[in-house]
């Protein structure tokens, strides 16, 4: 995805500005999902009309990410047919 690259420079530059102050690490309140299982669409009936889902879509892959499920992970690591992928809510 071309968000990534951005990402990974607004990191870095973020990172520069702080250069030479020690701060404490904090732990973030979610663990990351690492390589996700997925199911088929008509076998996904927790989810309903009005639920928001992040969708992916590279070649003839689609991929639907519930916000519901993001938002207590905070972060999913996945592949696409391109390459790692990162998602977060």
């Amino acid at each position: 995805m071309k968000s990534l690259p951005v990402l990974a420079i607004l990191l870095m530059a973020l990172g520069a500005s702080g250069a030479g102050q020690k701060q404490p690490e904090k732990r973030l309140p979610y663990a990351a999902v690492h390589d996700p299982q997925f199911i088929p669409a008509s076998s996904a009936t927790f989810l309903h009309d009005p639920d928001r889902v992040i969708g992916v879509v590279s070649g003839q892959v689609a991929k639907a990410y519930p916000a519901a499920i993001l938002s207590q992970h905070g972060l999913v690591e996945d592949q696409s047919p391109s390459g790692p992928i990162a998602i977060t809510w």
